[in-house]
């Protein structure tokens, strides 16, 4: 990565308190480089965090990225802090709204791991530079050089003379001195904050239930409302008879959403459904109006269904090889001569996010402006998105970033935010949508289910010579609307291991159409990539006689670089998180019967992760039991390693939890599964323990949000797979019970 040039500069001021208040802008060039983004933003976008000093010696963050659960409100002030030399105890958090003129355009979104590594220069240059400031405040009030005084915890302290003076009290006079233009970076080595374990600087108002997520936002005035949206793909409100709704107490009115009018968001960034909303004085009152709508829905995709997908994907497969994304040596003619060969087939469902805080949205459109209240991945987007739904310009569109209960990429996309502006402007007031969860899992973008052909051919001395991969399934490039890519659609990782490792390696994808919604997810591809590239290849060695892991580390070979899409991922990382996780979790040890061992290991959204399962089966009932995941990862530099071992641990839960129980599907044009019974997550009574190891790094971080998740899934299947000598190829297992 290159270094920033000087279009990156410090900003100060005089905060309104007298004290300092400190801008850092980056080109986004740098953000792109930083997230390994295939191609550099606008010239123009910039990201920008600020600093203020109080004079009280108070210290105040803003934080522009969303929290989503990912710890950023933590994190990042803890980059500003190390090289501020603040005193932890002192600093307070503030979250921004939206504002591209002051953060820079496309800065603001939580998605892609990118929120601590995409702020990783900036925020330190802050702080360094604030730091620096401070430093020459006080040196030029004691009339001493710069060099000898020394920032610590809060205070600028002149050795020589024992004098000392406090943040607080140097704020005004740093305020205006001009900025450093090179500010001086800690050596890692001397790191006191980053690296620390930490609490959540907001955990006591978590505990507490103080803390204000999107459904606890209160406006004046503010009305509620539900929304019968369409019960089939892309049906349509042909009659509405509200009068049994509007005869409910509380009830104001009943509205109908023609979402086909509303003009389109661009390309992966989906409109609102069809539906009819009512507006009540309470969420009970809304809801019991709903229940007595009568609405008449025409046309929409009737026939689809999950089953009907499959069978088109299952004749799909049959008749071809469709669009090569990659193709090494000659597949076929290595397979002919390979000493033994493989044929299977793996498939993965539609997956819901299932996050625990439903979609919700407040609004309060006026003539022309809005202001939002939204627990939102993606705040520009949202604003674009309400402001081609009311016709207005999105700088009249106050966006107001409200804490989320969770995404995984669901609250990237502005659907839920445009509908709330719109039900706002139809009823005259400030409204909030509520989505129940029914709402929430009916009407989702689900991560895109596959149906994955694999051949595979070993020698005789067990090294893998020849891999074919053919996915056939419906994109969520093709829902979105992306433009011509690859073939694959984003559903296919050409340079993924154990692509560029095998001489004769051949990937390929047919599309099919569906109308199941398809969007983002969690590690969206890699998890289930993750998945069939992990079995499978634990499938081939124990094909060729050999221990999983022995193979995988065979294959690495030596440490070097290799390329992944715009970026190059180094194998003696990916080698040490095996490593590791086989060391701690006993590799190669002697189990009872019905238990087995896994691993599976991934480079997925910038982090190094291995997993090794310990799964047992138990043999009258089949039912699957893991007992403990050991997990190693390498994501750069861990800014707070107990925020890391919170997303290890989700990661590994979301994981089992894909294995077990969960998949969304579809018949007669709608949904089936409608809430938790339904859609089976990972109880507590199964949640494995999980015991994570963090590789030491002096490198930048790497993200850590997703990286983790795509070799879990595997590590449990093949776990399963050692304990039993059976196969788990479809996901999920539906009850937690290996059956056949």
């Amino acid at each position: 990565m290159s270094a920033p040039g000087r279009r990156e500069f410090l900003k100060a001021g005089a905060a309104a308190a007298g004290g300092l208040l400190l801008a850092v802008c980056l080109p986004s060039r740098l953000r792109g480089e930083l997230a390994g983004a295939a191609a550099a933003p606008p010239a123009d976008a910039f990201a920008n965090a600020f600093l203020r000093i109080g004079t009280d010696g108070s210290i105040t963050i803003t934080v522009p990225r969303p929290e989503i659960g990912q710890g950023v409100r933590t994190a990042l002030p803890m980059l500003v802090a190390e090289e501020l030399e603040a005193d932890w105890t002192r600093v307070r958090v503030e979250q921004a709204d939206l504002d591209p003129e002051r953060f820079g355009r496309d800065t603001q979104f939580s998605g892609g791991s990118n929120s601590v590594r995409g702020s990783w220069l900036p925020m330190r240059r802050a702080g360094a530079a604030a730091r620096e400031m401070l430093a020459r405040a006080a040196a030029e009030r004691w009339g001493v050089d710069a060099g000898s005084c020394r920032a610590v915890r809060g205070t600028v302290q002149h050795a020589a003379s024992g004098r000392r003076a406090s943040y607080g009290e140097l704020a005004a006079a740093a305020a205006r001195l001009p900025v450093p233009a090179e500010p001086r970076l800690k050596d890692p080595s001397t790191f006191t904050v980053i690296g620390r374990r930490t609490r959540l600087l907001d955990a006591p108002a978590i505990v507490r239930g103080a803390a204000r997520y999107g459904l606890d936002t209160r406006v004046p005035g503010m009305l509620y409302a539900v929304v019968e949206r369409a019960p089939v793909f892309g049906a349509r409100v042909e009659r509405v008879d509200g009068a049994a709704a509007l005869a409910v107490p509380g009830v104001r009115g009943v509205h109908v959403i023609d979402a086909d009018a509303i003009p389109d968001f661009g390309e992966n960034n989906p409109r609102p459904v069809n539906g009819v909303a009512v507006v009540a004085d309470s969420t009970w009152a809304a809801m019991t109006g709903r229940r007595a709508l009568q609405v008449r829905w025409s046309g929409g995709t009737a026939g689809e269904s999950s089953e009907r997908l499959r069978a088109l994907c299952a004749e799909a497969a049959r008749r071809g090889t469709g669009g090569v994304a990659r193709s090494d040596g000659d597949v076929e003619r290595a397979l002919a001569s390979a000493a033994h060969t493989l044929e299977a087939v793996y498939e993965v469902p539609f997956l819901s996010h299932a996050q625990m805080e439903p979609m919700n949205c407040t609004a309060r459109a006026s003539a022309g402006r809005c202001e939002v209240w939204a627990p939102t991945q993606n705040p520009e987007e949202a604003a674009v998105a309400v402001g081609r739904t009311l016709g207005i310009a999105p700088s009249a569109v106050t966006m107001h970033i409200v804490r989320a209960g969770g995404g995984f990429g669901r609250r990237y996309y502005s659907d839920f935010v445009a509908e709330a502006a719109l039900v706002s402007k139809m009823a005259g007031a400030p409204v909030q949508v509520v989505w129940t969860r029914e709402d929430d899992l009916r009407h989702g973008f689900y991560r895109p289910a596959g149906y994955h052909v694999l051949r595979g051919g070993v020698d005789s001395s067990g090294m893998p010579v020849a891999w074919s991969h053919h996915l056939v399934n419906a994109t969520r490039g093709d829902y979105l609307r992306w433009g011509p890519g690859e073939p694959g659609d984003g559903e296919l990782r050409r340079d993924t291991f154990p692509g560029g490792f095998i001489p004769n390696y051949r990937l390929s994808h047919t599309p099919v159409q569906s109308a199941v919604p398809r969007g983002q997810w969690r590690a969206v591809a890699d998890s289930a990539l993750g998945f069939v590239d992990n079995g499978f290849l634990d499938e081939l060695a124990r094909l060729g006689g050999r221990d999983p892991l022995e193979l995988r580390l065979a294959m690495l070979g030596p440490t070097r670089d290799v390329p992944y899409y715009s970026g190059r991922y180094n194998t003696g990382r990916l080698r040490r998180v095996l490593e590791l996780a086989a060391e701690r979790a006993g590799w190669g040890r002697a189990l009872p019967a019905g238990r087995g061992l896994g691993i599976a290991a991934c480079y997925a959204n910038s982090a190094y992760c291995a997993h090794v399962a310990e799964v047992s089966v138990e043999r009258a009932t089949g039912a699957v039991r893991v007992h403990r995941v050991v997990s190693a990862i390498d994501c750069g530099t861990a800014v707070n390693p107990l925020g890391v071992e919170a997303q290890v641990e989700g990661s590994v839960a979301q994981g089992v939890s894909t294995v077990l129980h969960e998949a969304i599907t579809a018949a007669d044009g709608r949904v089936v599964q409608g809430n938790f019974h339904e859609y089976r997550l990972l109880r507590i009574g199964e949640m494995p323990s999980v015991e994570v190891h963090i590789v030491p790094s002096s490198g930048p971080p790497l993200g850590v949000g997703e990286g983790a998740l795509p070799p879990a899934a595997p590590a449990v299947v093949n776990a399963i797979h050692a304990a039993t000598g059976r196969r788990v190829r479809r996901l999920p297992l539906g009850t937690g019970v290996l059956r056949g």
